[in-house]
């Protein structure tokens, strides 16, 4: 019973995001977007102000053709982090561009 309980408490509070927004990143590269954005959701439910995965989501959005969502994530990811030189985008250059890797595997900032 004591077992029970502890791994329960554990699996409550251990905060999966990283997890969560690696597996993102990892369907988002083999083309399974809709199941990314669905990950980059949840990241962004418990950590709502990660520029990342506004930006890694704003690629799935696109690569579906939902443009007008995929412009939403584009500039909300540069209004949380304005600093960052890579969440800026050309719109025109965009088109043929499927992703940016902002960052080394397990290296996000939340």
């Amino acid at each position: 019973c004591v077992c029970v309980c502890v791994c329960a408490f554990v699996s409550v509070y251990v905060d999966m995001t990283p997890y969560i927004h690696e597996r993102a990143k990892s369907l988002q590269m083999i083309g399974r977007q809709q199941e990314a954005i669905v990950d980059f959701t949840r990241v962004l439910q418990i950590h709502p102000k990660s520029a990342h995965a506004y930006f890694r989501r704003a690629f799935a959005y696109k690569a579906l053709g939902n443009f007008e969502n995929s412009a939403n994530d584009f500039e909300t990811a540069k209004a949380i982090s304005p600093e960052n030189p890579l969440l800026v985008v050309n719109y025109l250059q965009l088109y043929q561009t499927p992703v940016i890797e902002l960052c080394k595997a397990g290296q996000e900032i939340y």
